[in-house]
């Protein structure tokens, strides 16, 4: 069984604006809890949903993020999810 670990992901976003001289303290960091599916080189893709099959234990994705490596200020690992038997 593939393991998907449940971590945390600080990361910048970009910002918009309307105006002409930009507010100095955008772009704010985003905080993303999520399983991850996967990572590499340049990205890291995490879901923020699951669909979880209880005879396999077969993690599926149902939405998430993919975050460009460069944008990525922090990761932490939470741990694995075990399911109650």
């Amino acid at each position: 069984m593939k393991k998907n670990p449940v971590c945390t992901i600080l990361w910048s976003d970009a910002a918009y604006s309307y105006d002409t001289e930009p507010d100095p303290t955008t772009p704010t960091p985003c905080l993303t809890t999520g399983f991850i599916f996967e990572t590499n080189e340049q990205y890291t893709f995490i879901a923020t949903n699951v669909k979880y099959d209880k005879d396999t234990g077969i993690l599926t994705a149902v939405d998430g993020l993919i975050i460009p490596e460069k944008a990525i200020l922090e990761f932490k690992r939470i741990g694995d999810y075990h399911p109650q038997e």
